[in-house]
């Protein structure tokens, strides 16, 4: 849905009147926003805020999560004896949906980032939380600065399926050093809830020495593999950040199939990080759309640079069988070929290589004990991706759907503007999000609803929700598909701008259009061309795009007041309709200094306008 010129409609409206956009006002400044899939619900985790909201972004509940008493010195429970405590604002670090368990999992920044339970369909009901358990249950992070994501999953022991869910986060002055740990939503046995349950010290920062610098952005699972996307520098000396993917095996209850490829946006990697939001780091949407081998998964995202002297953006999309293609070269080539892709190192150390047969990086997918250092592909062999947009000015959000096989891609700016790209091969943009442009910047929670037709754009404090499209408001065929807008093609034999899916009949052919493959349906040319108003006979209308009826359809032509019924013929490919024309005495008299009169020609379906002209009759 884009942001289209507000249309004054009177009072009686001929196509439904633009409402104004649901919208949800935070007290505090907003963190992060999720969504429960089969509810609609939304789920707002702010400064100080909790808030349970309906699917129209009525309240629901509202929580107080904050300010704590607290300081980062300090370790929890903090009691009278930390002098150093303070009222200190709760800033929330993480919201995950467990479905499997009917839990909210809501993680804070103040004691040292220990997270709580709660009921997904009462959010302000608290069913666990505990300051007493340790290092072990410091989840998440103090520092407002860094960044923390998360993933659903399940972990198998002694025949026993538990949930857990899998944590990704920079490293910050007071947190745990886990980069990513997997945490347990139960007790069970020497087990507490929240505890780390597995201890691979290879994924993990150096308190020592900060060597790379992680920034998180997003997380998630598909195929038996969990994914991070992140931002690092490559190692000490470093400051430049770039962009990595790192894939895991679920099951891997040891880590040892971690694995980082670097991703470049470009072939010279002019925009080498991910794009700048807030802290920094990257923002990303996965996509699922239709491929020859079925589903694919492909990373949008944007990434930042230099263009043209200033500030610039490029947007770069991955498919995720090329990813996952590129992460088994390099671990083939530590497991067989020491390393070496084309007699070229590609993998970084540390790591242990064996040389071993050629299969072992499929035999061996998920790793192995006698390689347990995560590994890394050099920048020779990162992936990369041409920009297919590019373009100057601070993109702060995406999210990307695909509609009627188009990709589409939303793009949050820094002023407040949300537009809407369609991601061909010359990805370009055609409108804006329908809504208010604030002049507040998008932040990064930029979602759609359960079934794709609405988005909420977020910005500081405020969550809107908007359609994805706004079809309606064009009324002629023209204006609808000069829009190019892959959601809204012209309904011929409905007469209206609308959904394909919306569309009766708008699967066959020729009744849906859109642009820019397809043009409204015209009249082409009459046979006779004109004919004398005082004669009385048949014409045929040639229409070339004219839809196929079928039995039922009523087909008419209008010849200024005069209806007559028509008949459609398709011969050699050409499409036309023959109509009656009017008798002599219903034709308009012909105009002073003129030697003929043109009278308007409609052809209806089922009443339906499809397509007008004019035809001529001479006064001789």
């Amino acid at each position: 849905a884009w942001q289209l010129a507000l249309v004054a409609l009177a009072t009686a409206c001929a196509v439904p009147c633009h409402a104004k956009n649901k919208e949800f006002p935070s007290d505090t400044l907003i963190n992060n926003v999720v969504t429960d899939p089969r509810s609609g619900r939304l789920y707002v985790g702010a400064v100080n805020r909790l808030y349970q909201l309906s699917a129209d972004l009525q309240v629901e509940s509202r929580t107080e999560t904050g300010p704590k008493r607290d300081n980062k010195q300090c370790t929890p429970p903090v009691t009278d004896a930390c002098e150093e405590a303070v009222d200190t604002d709760n800033h929330n670090k993480l919201l995950l949906v467990q479905e499997a368990t009917d839990v909210l999992v809501v993680c804070g920044s103040v004691f040292r980032g220990i997270c709580s339970l709660r009921n997904l369909s009462a959010a302000e009901q608290l069913l666990y939380f505990s300051d007493s358990k340790g290092e072990k249950s410091y989840v998440a992070t103090a520092e407002e600065g860094v960044s923390v994501v998360g993933v659903t999953s399940y972990f198998t022991k002694d025949t026993k399926n538990f949930t857990v869910f899998l944590v990704g986060k920079g490293y910050g002055s007071h947190d745990s050093t886990k980069l990513i740990s997997t945490r347990i939503l139960q007790d069970y046995g020497d087990w507490v809830v929240f505890d780390s349950i597995i201890e691979a010290s290879a994924v993990q920062a150096n308190p020592f020495v900060l060597r790379y610098l992680h920034d998180f952005r997003f997380a998630f699972k598909d195929g038996g593999f969990v994914y991070f996307l992140f931002s690092r520098t490559l190692g000490v000396q470093d400051t430049k950040n770039f962009t990595f993917v790192s894939r895991m095996c679920e099951d891997d209850q040891g880590y040892y199939s971690y694995t980082e490829l670097q991703l470049n946006c470009s072939s010279t990697n002019k925009y080498n990080k991910a794009q700048v939001m807030g802290g920094g780091g990257l923002l990303l949407q996965a996509v699922k759309g239709g491929g020859e081998g079925g589903h694919v998964w492909a990373f949008y995202f944007t990434c930042a640079g230099r263009l043209r002297g200033d500030a610039g953006r490029g947007s770069g999309m991955y498919p995720l069988v090329s990813i996952n293609e590129r992460l088994v070269r390099i671990i083939k080539a530590c497991y067989s070929d020491e390393g070496n892709i084309d007699e070229k190192s590609a993998v970084y150390s540390p790591y242990s290589s064996k040389s071993e047969e050629n299969n072992m990086a499929i035999n061996n997918r998920c790793g192995a004990e006698y390689l347990p250092s995560p590994l890394a592909s050099k920048a020779e062999f990162a992936l990369t991706a041409e920009p297919l947009l590019a373009r100057e000015g601070h993109m702060t959000a995406v999210a990307v759907a695909v509609e009627n096989g188009h990709a589409v891609a939303f793009l949050g700016t820094a002023n407040g503007e949300v537009l809407k790209v369609h991601l061909s091969g010359h990805a370009e943009v055609y409108g804006q999000a329908q809504g208010d442009v604030t002049g507040e910047k998008v932040n990064k929670n930029l979602l759609f609803d359960p079934r794709l037709q609405h988005l909420y754009v977020t910005t500081e404090k405020k969550i809107t929700k908007v359609p994805v499209q706004a079809c309606h408001l064009k009324t002629d065929c023209e204006s609808c598909v000069s829009m190019k807008d892959p959601y809204c093609g012209w309904c011929v034999l409905e007469g209206k701008c609308t959904k394909k899916t919306e569309c009766r009949r708008g699967g066959e052919e020729k009744i849906w259009l859109w642009s820019p493959n397809q043009q409204c349906v015209q009249i082409e040319s009459f046979q006779p061309p004109n004919l004398s108003c005082k004669e009385t006979r048949q014409v045929d209308i040639n229409i070339p795009a004219l839809p196929a009826l079928n039995s039922l359809d009523q087909l008419q032509c209008e010849f200024g007041s005069f209806i007559s019924e028509a008949v459609m013929v398709i011969a050699d490919s050409q499409v036309r309709v023959t109509c009656s024309l009017p008798d002599p005495v219903e034709i308009p008299p012909t105009p002073d200094q003129q030697d003929y009169v043109s009278v308007p020609v409609t052809v209806l379906v089922n009443n339906i306008k499809v397509t007008s002209g004019q035809y001529h009759f001479y006064n001789c």
